[in-house]
């Protein structure tokens, strides 16, 4: 609402919010120029990777920058826990208030716990040699009880359709049932080549590597066939991050299965790795629930929600700000089951956010974020 009244206790629990000015002295008014919103929530991060700033070449494309992430992450001459540290007070300034974390170690717990931040950790899994199935699932199951015993919120997940053998996913899915749920989904066009002809760059990394794709070639059916509808109800809470490539029919496959799924995008690293972005219209034409993500510092310059909603903004000039904004904070915490963050509901502590430096209601390339309550 323009020129409104956010009431809000000192702990910054929300009261109301109105467009009538107080009629008592009760309260003390602050006054700002520019748009206020709750805290940002991240739905997709990679706090791991965060020494990574600056290493990968942009524009490469996904199977490229795959094939050199975990070579170049052994390279990297900075401290780790330094870097990851920096990510979340980074993350803070940016008023991003929780995250959904890619975690395939427990490095991160001790960030995490001490952090600001509401995380909850996506303990991601891959390997396509069947044979390692089962030792990997293990493996993970240890890494996810890490997380809990420090009373941190975490489930088990796959990596992405191709990089997850048939016995593995299931592994997974069977011991995640009725968890949170994240994988990576439709990021590159060789994804869908790969299960539906069983060539293009990703069959050509993976087979250069002597890796057994057999479960996947010549397969006939795309990503989605292949990994999430046979395996899981459709009342299942998922988050398919990406989806740069996903088509009208590859989307009507999931909303005609999912009751419950959410669509993250990461804009930057999306044209950071692939220089597109997703068709934000026809998501939009098909009703979604959108959230934001961040990706990681291998593929961003920054993980700032603002810097994210800037660049739709510029190629997408026709969704509003404010659509925009609840991509950025309600449907985040919707789908982490954050009830008190993302809206200024009465009785939500949802941080506050201001935005400063905008256009009437739309923002500008020197837009930027103050933080007024976290």
């Amino acid at each position: 609402m323009a020129n409104g009244y956010l009431y809000m206790e000192d702990d910054g629990t929300v009261i109301h919010i109105t467009q009538e000015a107080p009629i008592t002295h009760q309260f003390e008014i602050e006054i700002y120029e520019g748009i206020v919103c709750p805290g940002f929530v991240n739905t997709h991060c990679h706090l791991e990777l965060s020494h990574m700033k600056g290493m990968m070449p942009e524009g490469s494309g996904l199977p490229a920058f795959v094939d050199q992430i975990p070579k170049q992450r052994q390279k990297s001459t900075l401290d780790l826990a330094q870097s990851m540290k920096q990510s979340d007070q980074e993350m803070c300034e940016a008023g991003i208030v929780a995250v959904g974390d890619i975690s395939n170690t427990e490095t991160t717990i001790q960030i995490k716990s001490e952090s600001s931040i509401r995380y909850h950790s996506f303990v991601e899994l891959f390997g396509l040699n069947k044979n390692e199935a089962l030792h990997l699932l293990a493996e993970g199951k240890k890494t996810l009880k890490k997380f809990k015993t420090a009373d941190l919120a975490a489930s088990l997940v796959p990596h992405a359709p191709y990089s997850v053998s048939p016995d593995l996913l299931k592994g997974i899915y069977a011991y995640c049932e009725g968890s949170l749920l994240s994988i990576h989904h439709q990021e590159t066009p060789s994804e869908n080549e790969l299960f539906l002809q069983g060539q293009g760059d990703l069959a050509e990394t993976f087979l250069k590597k002597d890796l057994d794709l057999s479960a996947h070639l010549n397969f006939g059916k795309n990503a989605t066939e292949f990994s999430l509808i046979p395996y899981l109800s459709k009342h299942q809470k998922i988050l398919l991050v990406h989806n740069t490539y996903s088509s009208a029919s590859d989307i009507d496959r999931v909303i005609n299965h999912f009751t419950d799924a959410y669509w993250c995008t990461c804009p930057k690293a999306n044209w950071y790795i692939e220089r597109r972005l997703p068709d934000y219209n026809l998501w939009r034409k098909k009703g979604l629930k959108i959230t934001l993500g961040t990706d990681s510092l291998a593929s961003n310059d920054s993980l700032n929600i603002l810097e994210e909603l800037k660049l739709i903004q510029n190629k997408f000039p026709n969704i509003p700000t404010a659509e925009l904004l609840s991509w950025a904070c309600k449907n985040g915490a919707d789908y982490f089951g954050f009830h008190t963050l993302g809206t200024f509901k009465t009785g939500n502590k949802p941080g506050v956010v201001l935005i400063e430096k905008v256009d009437g209601l739309q923002l500008t390339p020197e837009s930027k974020v103050r933080v007024l309550a976290h």
